[in-house]
């Protein structure tokens, strides 16, 4: 609840507004509802419709209605309407950005509390989105993955068999032939590509073609995300475009312990969320589910080619998408993708795996964490590395832990050679490298750790990279590279710049990076006293 001199406050930054008893303020998936906040009457929140409806709560004077989507413009999953005839001061979304940002006591509160309403609706599986899906279908575990990654308010329906899932749709009024099937306000998503469930759901920001930016950031991990916070509250314009959900290979972290200012450790989620918050608390567009397919370089503006056919323009370039998961020439790996085999130990996958026996391949922190992680509800956890210890790659309190976890399972000089099963893993074939003999194991899930790729595919051919694909920078960049680039300056590139000007790396996917959360957020902080050094530069050329 406010007090009135704060509500004097709100009031400089929007207008009042009447409503009558019963006017719905917005509706489920509008966009851009903006706050609200009561001074007579009352605003209901309201989840479902019909018989199905529940007010969630019920704000009078002094309080006010909004939660994270009121910040970032999303669709939002709950309605707002009036109880009696209600007078509201009505703020729209730039200028709340603005009074959060400004008034640093006020704004505090209100940020605070549209976490944890989030949190909420979340936990609480407020709203009205369903996901109804075959438990063994690869699919639905990616729209699960996608819905949770991106902190939408879901309930999920997982059934054995199609005609149950039809049954499941017919009783939320969907007549659905192809599954999964995602549920939303009585429109039917089926079987639908990430895009256009974001697009469906008001998830994905809205970019108009062409539009340009002082600072293009690709890729919502901590990276990015640094570089988003510092470039937005520096006063740049700026636009982050991620393919999937904000915190890129982070946030699928089950817990982050060596995190400086978390001595009790930290999800990735939650960490990349706090730092995805702030960068739209100082007015960074965040797109997500928005696919850069080509990078071309060019003077003022490098071009940013998206799928959808569109395009947008920035001065500068970051780049920070950081890297794909690794894969191993394992028989039946892809067919089993989504079906037992995994490569993030989230809380879903805490939750799949519950009672389950569980493999794991990798011997570093990811897969140490993952361990740990997923070992407190499965019922066995057996780390397969193929070196003779964890000591050479895992830092020793995870090693520690593992000792100690009777649950978990260290097999050194281990391979996997195949995955069989039905509809879902069953069994692992593995080999001692040191004798050649080979077995198979009882696996119900199998995780996979072992590295990741460059996600640069759409920048191959505009810059320089190295023998394994990671951008060079810096001084990594030899005379021959920059002569072949056709370096245009005097000078040569700036530490984080790439071989072309005005485009930086930061991150997992530059070449020579420290694979690690706290260096990824330091990289792309200090990128932004390049950004300004080149766009500084860009005026005195013009």
């Amino acid at each position: 609840m406010l007090s009135e001199e704060e509500i004097d406050i709100v009031r400089d930054y929007g207008s009042e507004r009447a409503f009558a008893d019963g006017e719905f303020l917005w509706n489920v998936g509008d966009r851009d509802t903006g706050f609200f906040l009561v001074l007579d009457g009352e605003l209901e929140i309201v989840s479902g419709a019909g018989s199905a409806e529940q007010v969630i709560i019920s704000h009078d004077r002094g309080h006010y209605a909004g939660e994270i989507a009121t910040m970032t413009g999303g669709g939002v999953r709950v309605a707002g309407r009036a109880k009696g005839p209600t007078q509201t001061i009505a703020v729209s979304r730039p200028e709340l950005q603005r009074l959060i940002a400004i008034e640093a006591e006020l704004g505090e509160k209100i940020l605070l509390s549209f976490i944890l309403r989030r949190m909420r609706l979340v936990a609480d599986r407020l709203g009205d989105v369903k996901l109804i899906g075959l438990q063994s279908d690869a699919a639905t575990s990616r729209l699960r993955t996608f819905l949770s990654r991106n902190h939408v308010p879901h309930d999920v329906v997982a059934v054995a068999t199609v005609a149950e899932a039809k049954a499941h749709a017919a009783n939320c009024g969907a007549a659905v032939q192809q599954f999964p099937v995602v549920i939303s306000n009585t429109r039917a998503f089926q079987n639908p590509s990430i895009r256009d469930l974001a697009e469906g759901l008001g998830i994905a920001s809205q970019i108009e073609g062409g539009t340009e930016y002082d600072l293009a950031v690709v890729g919502a991990g901590p990276a990015g995300l640094a570089a988003a916070v510092y470039g937005a509250s520096e006063g740049l314009s700026v636009l982050v475009l991620e393919s999937c959900a904000p915190g890129g290979q982070a946030g699928s972290s089950s817990r982050i312990e060596n995190y400086p200012g978390f001595p009790t450790g930290i999800t990735g989620q939650a960490l990349t969320g706090r730092v995805y918050l702030q960068a739209i608390k100082f007015g960074a567009s965040i797109a997500v589910a928005r696919e850069v397919r080509k990078l071309v370089c060019g003077t003022p503006f490098h071009t940013l080619q998206l799928d959808g056919d569109q395009y947008v323009r920035a001065r500068t370039v970051i780049l920070a998408n950081g890297a794909t998961y690794g894969r191993l020439p394992i028989d039946g790996l892809e067919e089993f993708e989504g079906r037992g085999v995994h490569y993030a130990a989230s809380h879903i996958e805490g939750q799949v795996c519950s009672g389950k026996n569980v493999m794991i391949i990798g011997g570093g922190n990811s897969a140490g964490q993952a361990a740990v992680f997923l070992s407190s509800n499965a019922n066995s956890v057996r780390v397969l590395i193929r070196g003779e210890s964890l000591k050479t790659s895992m830092s020793e309190y995870l090693i520690r832990r593992i000792e100690k976890n009777q649950r978990i399972t260290v097999m050194p000089g281990t391979e996997v050679l195949a995955i069989e099963g039905a509809k879902q893993v069953e069994q692992v074939k593995v080999r001692n490298n040191q004798t050649g003999a080979s077995h198979n194991l009882p696996a119900d899930h199998l995780f996979v750790f072992v590295g990741a790729r460059p996600a640069t595919g759409f920048a191959d051919a505009a810059l320089c990279l190295d023998e394994k694909g990671f951008i060079k920078t810096g001084n990594a960049l030899n005379t021959e590279e920059l002569t072949t680039a056709d370096w245009p300056l005097e000078r040569r590139p700036m530490m984080l710049e790439t071989s072309c000007p005005r485009i930086f790396a930061a991150g997992d996917v530059r070449a020579g990076s420290v694979k690690r959360v706290a260096s990824a957020v330091g990289e792309g902080s200090i990128c932004l006293q390049f950004v300004h050094a080149a766009l500084q530069e860009l005026e005195g050329d013009t």
